[in-house]
């Protein structure tokens, strides 16, 4: 019988060369597949320590010659620079706090990549070193959450549209991290105790505002005001240097209670701070929500729960359908800084996310 043919995206990491080596034991025909995001004839100190540089790359080929497989670099720098980093910028621009990962997922790697990947290879199937998992239900595919709580990423993949899930692998899905690396130095892994990567690929330094800067943006100073009493309270650099819930570096002295940026107007150039208390909600709009569960009825006679960003805790909650574009989630307990860029995402008590969307 002719094996199933997999290829693995190989970031250069110990999570995806792990993946690779999987999968290579499970018996499949693999190929990686390492992908040029950026221009990378001359990086600064800071630019090597982009996602996928040259020593990612070197990395990602050194392990697949150990597995004895064959390595590929695919060039998608001008869909990422599309896609990604103009949509983050401008969103960014809007007033948004954007999530990128969501972006690059639904878009490059499980849509133009996958597709690219078919191809040329006829793969059956693409994989990743994701911490998530694809299950069946009811003749339906969710994305669940991961064996491993603390390292899991399924809210990075909610958007991931719902007719690729049957071809997509996710091999770590059903280990810890703990146990990734127990593999990887057994194996010999030349990257076995390589050091984690970063949460957002493109902006190694963790510096939003300074990137959207360099990208040719600038808004100069605006005012910060006192959401409660239109008190004008000293100037900021510029808004998109700032965050729904922020409370350090806003720059103002002499506050006699803790301030948090509550509300962004873009358009004024204006921040809007109060008290930790304005920072709470009972509901948020979603946009353009993607149902992997298509039933609203359905899913709302189920214990259902809210992650409004990566870090935050699941909140028991129902949904109801606004328009046609947007879904309102409703909260059964008030939640911290829901901000409008981030993605809410609907998990049930088994861990499947069933609904997702960007918060508007």
């Amino acid at each position: 019988m002719k094996k199933k043919k997999v290829a693995i995206l190989m970031s250069g990491g110990v999570d995806s060369s792990t993946a690779a080596y999987l999968l290579v034991k499970f018996g499949y025909e693999v190929v990686g597949v390492t992908l040029k995001l950026w221009e990378c004839d001359s990086l600064t100190e800071t630019q090597k320590q982009l996602c996928c540089s040259p020593r990612d790359v070197y990395d990602a080929k050194t392990v697949c010659s150990q597995l004895g497989i064959s390595h590929y670099v695919l060039d998608f720098s001008r869909e990422f620079e599309e896609y990604i980093i103009k949509n983050f910028c401008e969103k960014y621009i809007s007033g948004f706090t954007p999530n990128p990962c969501v972006w690059c997922n639904k878009k490059i790697k499980f849509d133009l990549v996958y597709n690219r990947l078919k191809d040329l290879f006829n793969i059956d199937y693409i994989a990743t070193g994701h911490y998530a998992r694809i299950v069946q239900y009811e003749g339906k595919n969710f994305v669940c959450k991961a064996k491993d709580e603390i390292k899991d990423q399924s809210y990075f993949l909610c958007s991931i549209p719902k007719n690729i899930l049957p071809y997509i692998m996710f091999p770590l899905g059903e280990l810890t991290k703990n146990e990734v690396r127990e593999i990887a130095v057994k194996a010999d892994l030349k990257v076995a105790k390589k050091r984690e990567s970063f949460d957002i690929c493109f902006i190694p330094d963790n510096n939003y505002g300074k990137f959207i800067v360099s990208r040719g943006y600038n808004v100069g100073k605006g005012k910060i005001i006192d959401y409660h009493t239109g008190e004008f309270l000293g100037y900021h650099k510029g808004y998109f240097f700032y965050t729904i819930g922020q409370r350090k570096n806003l720059g103002i002295k002499g506050l006699r209670t803790r301030m948090y940026v509550v509300k962004i107007e873009p358009k004024n150039n204006v921040i809007y701070v109060g008290t930790e208390k304005e920072l709470f909600s009972t509901e948020l709009m979603i946009l353009e929500p993607n149902l992997y569960e298509e039933d609203i009825k359905k899913i709302n006679s189920l214990d259902i729960y809210c992650k409004i960003r990566y870090k935050s805790s699941l909140v028991k909650c129902k949904i109801e359908r606004f328009d046609r574009d947007r879904l309102k989630i409703l909260f059964e307990q008030p939640v911290k800084a829901v901000t409008k860029g981030q993605y809410a995402v609907v998990y049930d008590n088994f861990g499947r996310i069933l609904v997702s969307g960007e918060i508007c």
